[in-house]
């Protein structure tokens, strides 16, 4: 089971990169549910396109890659939040700003990967919204996405999603069958804190993000190396 979430976290910071327009009419939504859509529908309408068009691209120029997630989606994700959840907020709070800094970079990095091993394994999956709920504070709510597959079962996750500045919502994390993304990681990452140090963790991150990436870039071009993921 944990490998199955590890897997579907990787599908759902995929799904911000892959999802089909939002399938919203079946349901009834509040004044902010609809704007939680209408946030998210034209993100995931431009990169239909882009990865139905441009795929094997993206496959053959890891910066072409990059460079559109960077710039088109990693705005639906708060890095930030995801890695407090992971270590504890009290935790990552009494981090200095430097170190809070550096591991946020890494789990950044690390969902970067994710995003690369999903378009890896990607076969024509279609991402459809069929539901939004929001809290009662309207500062939490949830996602849920029905993945379909033309080779496999569909499967349904869930998106958490938080309320930011100026009613902006972000993803923090995942959940498959009742089982979250960050209640599957935190105990490695709180474990490796405890026995090494917030340093220890960062190192073992960008160790593993390392390399997968230099794997990654060896097969392009020489041009393309010190450009990022390279």
């Amino acid at each position: 089971m944990h490998k199955i979430i590890k897997t579907i976290a990787k599908v759902a910071y995929l799904s911000l990169v892959l999802c089909a327009p939002w399938v919203l009419a079946a349901n009834v939504f509040t004044e902010t549910e609809e704007s939680i859509a209408n946030q998210f529908a034209p993100l995931f309408q431009v990169v239909t396109r882009e990865l139905s068009e441009n795929q094997a691209m993206y496959l053959n120029n890891p910066s072409a890659y990059a460079d559109f997630i960077n710039t088109r989606v990693k705005s639906r994700w708060d890095v930030a939040s995801t890695t407090s959840a992971l270590i504890g907020k009290s935790r990552f709070l009494a981090l200095s700003q430097v170190e809070q800094g550096s591991l946020v970079a890494a789990v950044d990095r690390t969902l970067m990967r994710y995003a690369f091993e999903g378009l890896e394994h990607y076969t024509a999956q279609v991402f459809d919204v069929v539901d939004v709920v929001v809290n009662e504070m309207g500062t939490l709510g949830w996602v849920q996405v029905r993945m379909q597959s033309p080779v496999l079962l569909d499967l349904n996750l869930d998106l958490l999603i938080k309320r930011k500045e100026q009613n902006q919502w972000k993803a923090v994390d995942v959940r498959f069958k009742g089982i979250t993304y960050v209640s599957i990681k935190k105990h490695e990452f709180r474990s490796i804190i405890e026995e090494g140090g917030v340093a220890a963790l960062i190192e073992t991150l960008n160790q593993k993000n390392t390399e997968f990436f230099t794997a990654l870039c060896s097969q392009s071009s020489k041009q393309r190396k010190g450009i990022t993921p390279c």
